[in-house]
C-alpha cells in the first residue's frame, strides 16, 4: 500500500481529492490544505511520519521539492482546465491576462488563438517575478488576473481581481499514476532512509546536520525535542562555532550554555556541510508559563488580505475615489450604510494604502464591547499603546450612552500620540445624533471625512461584475462547476430589490453554485432560490413539518434546506447551526 499525502492549495481540490481517494484501492491518500510555506511545513512533517509520496500542485509543488527528500508529484495544469477558466472570465467585461509559468502559459496562449480569445498571455521564470508583472499590467488597464495561488494572491494586493486556474479530474488521475510509477522506483530508497532515521532517532545525542548555507536539512527526535532551531541560531557561540568548523574544515568540541542548560557541541565538516551532535551536561530545566487574556470584542489582524471593490456605477467609483483619496492620510473616516454594503471591506482598503510596515489592524466590534472590557483597555493603555495602528470602530451605533462617553474621553486623552480611527455604521446614525440618541461630540470628531456605501438596489448595474467575481471566487473553493451565468438569469438577479445588499447577493450566488448542475447558472435555478426566499419571509414564524415518510437521507436533505432558508442562505450559519463543516454541507447537499 502506498501511503501518500495530497498538500493541496485550495478547498475545492481538497473536496475533489477527497472523493477520488475513496476510489482507489492501492493508494492510502490523506489530504491536507497548505499553499507554499505552510505547504512545506506540512510536508516536513509528512517525510518524518513515513509517507512514500507527497502530491501537489504549482509553486508550492516546486517549493516542496526543495524541503523533502521523498518524491513530489505535481498536479499539472491540463488544457481542458484552461479552457474552463478562460470560459468562466469570457463573462467579464475588463481586460484580462493570464500570467504564470511556461507549464500553464504554453498550453492557455494556443488556446487563446485558437478560440480567439483577447485574453494576454505572459511567462514567468521564477515567483519574485509577478509582482513586477502585474504592476505593468494595472498600469496598462488590465483587472483580471488568471494563473496559480501565488499569482491570484499577488493580484489580489493589488486591486486586482485574481481567477485561479483549478486542477479537474483527470489531472488528479495522471498524478496518482505518476505517483505509482515514482513509488516503485523510490521504495527502496526510502525503506534504507526509514532504517537509518529509526538507529538516529534512538540516539541520546541531539543530531542536525547542516547545508553548505548553514541552514538545517536535517535534524533527530532528540534535536527536534531540545530546540527550535532559530533559537540555536541566534545564539552568537552557536553561530561563531559553525562558521569556524566551516572555515578550517576540521572538528570543533566546546561546550556552550543553550536554552538554561549546558550542552556539549560537537561539530564535524563534510562534503556536504556541517553534522552537530549536542550533548547536554546540566540536567536543571526550566519551565516557562505564560498566557493571554481573551476579549471577545478585540480582534487584531495584521495581516489583510486586499480584495478588490467590485462595481461599474457612477456611486462605487465615487467610492473608490474616496478610499483611494482618505487612505492618503490620518484622519478619521466614517463609513456608513445599510447591513452586508461593504463597510468593512471599505476600511480594509483604507488601512493597507495608510499601512507602511506591519501596523496592526484592530477591529474593536462594538456591538460586543462590555463596560468591564473598555475600563480595562482604558487602565492598560492600550489605545495609546497601538497608537501606530489603524482601529477601526465596526458597529460603533451599537454602542450604550456611558460607552459612547467613554469613546469620546478616550478620543480627547491623546497623550500626544495621533490614533488613526475608522467607523461604521447604519445609514440612520445622522437621525440618532439629531434625535439625542448618539453623542454628538463624538459623532463630530470621528465624522470629520465620510464616505457613503449606497444600498445595492439603487447602483444595479454593479450586479454583473459583483456576479462574476463571486463565482471566480467560489471556483477555487468548491472545485469544478459553474464558470458563467445566462443572461436571461443575471436578468432575474438584477431586478431583484436586494434587502441584504451585496451579502445577501454573495450568499445567493453561493447557494446557485452549489445546487446548478451545469456549467451556467440557469433562469429556472434563479428564479426556484428567490421562491424559497419569498416563502421564508412569509413563513418568518411559522413552523413547517419535516415530511417524515421518506429515507433517513431525504429526511436529512430536508432538515438542510429548511436550516438553509431560515438562515437566509448562509452558508456559514447553516453549517453553524448543524453543527457541521462547511464542506460537509456542499457535499451534503450536492448528493
Amino acid at each position: 500500500m502506498i501511503k501518500a499525502l495530497a498538500i493541496v492549495p485550495y478547498e475545492g481540490l481538497f473536496e475533489m481529492m477527497k472523493e477520488i481517494a475513496q476510489e482507489v484501492e492501492d493508494i492510502h491518500l490523506q489530504i491536507k490544505l497548505g499553499n507554499l510555506y505552510e505547504g512545506v511545513a506540512i510536508a516536513k512533517n509528512a517525510e518524518k511520519d513515513g509517507y512514500h509520496v507527497i502530491i501537489s500542485r504549482g509553486g508550492t509543488a516546486s517549493m516542496i521539492q526543495e524541503a523533502v527528500s521523498i518524491p513530489v508529484i505535481d498536479i499539472n495544469v491540463s488544457g481542458y482546465d484552461v479552457l474552463r477558466i478562460l470560459t468562466l472570465v469570457k463573462g467579464f467585461s475588463t481586460k484580462a491576462a493570464i500570467v504564470g509559468f511556461s507549464n500553464i502559459t504554453q498550453g492557455a496562449a494556443t488556446i487563446c488563438k485558437l478560440l480567439d480569445f483577447d485574453v494576454k498571455t505572459l511567462t514567468i521564470t521564477k515567483d519574485i517575478e509577478v509582482e513586477e508583472k502585474l504592476t505593468n499590467l494595472k498600469k496598462r488597464g488590465y483587472e483580471v488576473v488568471i494563473g496559480d495561488v501565488v499569482t491570484v494572491q499577488a493580484a489580489k494586493q493589488l486591486g486586482m481581481t485574481g481567477v485561479l486556474i483549478t486542477s479537474g479530474k483527470e489531472a488528479i488521475l495522471e498524478a496518482l499514476e505518476e505517483a505509482r510509477r515514482s513509488y516503485r522506483l523510490f521504495s527502496r530508497l526510502q525503506q534504507d532512509v526509514s532504517l537509518f532515521q529509526s538507529i538516529l532517532d534512538c540516539q541520546e545525542q541531539a543530531i542536525a546536520v547542516l547545508d553548505k548555507q548553514e541552514k538545517v536539512i536535517y535534524e533527530n527526535e532528540r534535536f527536534n525535542k531540545e530546540f527550535h532551531w532559530m533559537e540555536v541560531e541566534n545564539s552568537a557561540d552557536v553561530r561563531k562555532l559553525i562558521q569556524e568548523t566551516a572555515l578550517t574544515r576540521e572538528k570543533q568540541t566546546k561546550t556552550l550554555h543553550i536554552n538554561h542548560s549546558f550542552w556539549k557541541i560537537t561539530t564535524c565538516p563534510n562534503e556536504e556541510g556541517i553534522v552537530l551532535f549536542f550533548e547536554k551536561n546540566d540536567l536543571n530545566q526550566v519551565i516557562v508559563q505564560g498566557g493571554d487574556r481573551n476579549t471577545n470584542a478585540i480582534e487584531f489582524q495584521s495581516s489583510v488580505s486586499y480584495t478588490h471593490i467590485s462595481g461599474k456605477s457612477e456611486q462605487i467609483q465615487k467610492v473608490l475615489k474616496q478610499i483611494d483619496q482618505y487612505g492618503k492620510n490620518e484622519e478619521p473616516v466614517w463609513i456608513y450604510g445599510e447591513e452586508g454594503n461593504g463597510k468593512d471591506l471599505a476600511a480594509h482598503s483604507i488601512y493597507l494604502k495608510r499601512k507602511t510596515r506591519n501596523e496592526p489592524f484592530i477591529i474593536v466590534h462594538c456591538d460586543l464591547l462590555r463596560e468591564e472590557q473598555l475600563k480595562d483597555l482604558m487602565n492598560e493603555a492600550f489605545f495609546q499603546k497601538y497608537a501606530n495602528g489603524v482601529i477601526y470602530l465596526k458597529n460603533i451605533d451599537k454602542l450604550n450612552s456611558y460607552l459612547q462617553k467613554e469613546l469620546y474621553h478616550i478620543l480627547n486623552i491623546g497623550n500626544g500620540k495621533k490614533l488613526q480611527w475608522l467607523v461604521s455604521s447604519e445609514d440612520t446614525i445622522e437621525e440618532k445624533v439629531k434625535n439625542g440618541k448618539f453623542h454628538r461630540d463624538l459623532y463630530h470628531t470621528l465624522a470629520q471625512l465620510n464616505i457613503h456605501i449606497p444600498p445595492l438596489r439603487e447602483r444595479k448595474n454593479d450586479i454583473e461584475d459583483l456576479v462574476h467575481v463571486f463565482i471566480s471566487d467560489l471556483h477555487p473553493k468548491y472545485g469544478n462547476g459553474v464558470v458563467g451565468i445566462r443572461q436571461d438569469a443575471l436578468e432575474e438577479l438584477t431586478n431583484y430589490d436586494w434587502p441584504g445588499n451585496v451579502e445577501q447577493l454573495k450568499q445567493v450566488i453561493e447557494q446557485l453554485f452549489l445546487q446548478s448542475h451545469s456549467y451556467y447558472i440557469e433562469k429556472e435555478e434563479v428564479e426556484a432560490v428567490f421562491k424559497r426566499l419569498e416563502q421564508q419571509e412569509k413563513k418568518n414564524d411559522a413552523v413547517t413539518p419535516i415530511d417524515i415518510s421518506g429515507t433517513l437521507d431525504e429526511i436529512e436533505k430536508q432538515v438542510i434546506t429548511k436550516v438553509l432558508e431560515e438562515e437566509g442562505l448562509n452558508q456559514s450559519k447553516a453549517a453553524k447551526r448543524l453543527g457541521i463543516n462547511r464542506s460537509t454541507l456542499w457535499r451534503k447537499l450536492k448528493d
